[in-house]
């Protein structure tokens, strides 16, 4: 599939924003741990949702799709996970955790997802045979099987989010008692974790440390999944990155965007809060910066690539990503259209450039956004390639895009 993007002058108008990706995908298997009713409401419409809900109907899950709302019903469960859409999904990895509670056994083909540097699952993995189950790794296909429940401390070395929901996941219902110590609580593990204590689950979050009490079986439950702050912060630089626009974004958490907010009134974006939104106004200048990425709370790494393409406005500026540092596949195709990027040392250096058009690529999801921001500052009209990672992540992208303004049009 191919975008043709045209240089845009300004944006106005509102852009509403969907239910979170990467809550949505974890809830959706957390209601494999009950045979009673989950109905999940602010489900985001996009292919890594399809895809993943194609898989659980595999397993001889029923589900229902009515608009943004899920009906689940797991009243029976298989535990081999053979589908060809686990190897193009990295959230399906969820489905060990939820498997493992539920029927205490998994065997399902390795996870995939984006290209976006090294993602190992080795957290995961050790925190299950720390927790008592078996595991037999292939690289190919992944067997894990639950021996025992008992009182088990997880520490990890380093934040993560999938392992810690995994954990917590295949944890909740059992004997056991188990602490994750240094988890990754970012606002998605929050909803998880909410949703499967309205289900009964008992999980306790208490300075840097989670608790995760076994309890013997969970209900369903009606949960509303929170709103996408990677979107929002998306369509927020888009808004921010051409001169006199002015977009209001509705359905916005704003605790969820505290430094995406500071980090763009830094350069020079004017954001104002109002309930439940933010109205962003483009600068005539964008100012420079230097920015670490790293978990939350601090800059999220999945708007790295788009930051990048508008600091191409700046002068010198900088970005470290501590979480993805060979998230860079984006560099090569802006260099494409005359950008000054280049990475040394793990570092992302941007130079101020005046961007021309050009046929480019995508290479992730992010990626993807990031191209249409900067098809929208080049002179000219550019021709993405591969444009379809654009929807495993956004809802109606293209009905969103050409609201505000912006040139686009699939070919």
């Amino acid at each position: 599939m191919i975008m043709k993007v045209t240089k845009t002058n300004n944006l106005f108008g509102d852009v509403y924003i969907s239910g979170s990706k990467n809550a949505a995908l974890p809830c959706i298997c957390a209601a494999l741990l009950t045979k009673e009713q989950v109905k999940l409401i602010n489900v985001p419409d996009i292919e890594d949702v399809n895809n993943l809900l194609t898989i659980i109907k595999d397993l001889g899950v029923k589900v229902k799709k009515e608009e943004d709302i899920l009906t689940i019903s797991a009243g029976r469960v298989k535990t081999k996970v053979i589908n060809h859409l686990v190897s193009k999904l990295r959230g399906s990895y969820y489905l060990m955790g939820s498997l493992l509670a539920r029927k205490r056994k998994v065997q399902i083909i390795y996870p995939g997802g984006c290209e976006i540097g090294e993602r190992p699952i080795d957290f995961h993995l050790q925190g299950f045979k720390e927790t008592g189950c078996e595991v037999n790794d292939t690289k190919e296909i992944i067997e894990i099987t639950k021996k025992i429940d008992k009182e088990t401390s997880i520490t990890f070395p380093s934040l993560s989010m999938g392992a810690t929901i995994n954990i917590i996941l295949s944890t909740c219902i059992g004997n056991g008692i188990t602490t994750i110590t240094n988890p990754s609580l970012e606002p998605e593990t929050l909803c998880v974790i909410e949703m499967l204590n309205n289900m009964g689950a008992c999980i306790i979050i208490e300075d840097n440390k989670i608790q995760i009490n076994g309890v013997k079986k969970l209900k369903g439950v009606n949960y509303h999944i929170i709103y996408d702050r990677i979107e929002a912060g998306s369509y927020l630089f888009l808004a921010g990155s051409i001169p006199f626009s002015k977009v209001t974004l509705h359905n916005v958490d704003h605790k969820h965007l505290e430094v995406v907010i500071v980090v763009a009134r830094k350069i020079g974006i004017k954001i104002t809060k109002i309930d439940n939104g933010l109205i962003v106004e483009g600068p005539e200048k964008i100012n420079k910066t230097n920015i670490l990425i790293g978990p939350y709370p601090f800059f999220p790494t999945d708007l790295q690539q788009i930051l990048t393409v508008v600091l191409t406005r700046s002068d010198t500026s900088k970005i470290e990503d501590a979480i993805f540092p060979d998230r860079i596949a984006h560099l090569k195709e802006l260099r494409k259209m005359h950008a000054y990027v280049y990475d040394y040392n793990r570092i992302i250096y941007i130079k101020k450039s005046k961007l021309k058009s050009s046929k480019v690529k995508a290479t992730d999801l992010r990626c993807a956004f990031a191209l249409i921001i900067a098809g929208s500052m080049a002179k000219g009209t550019s021709y993405i390639m591969d444009i379809d990672y654009l929807f495993r992540g956004y809802v109606t992208p293209v009905k969103k895009l050409k609201a505000i303004g912006l040139n686009v049009e699939i070919i």
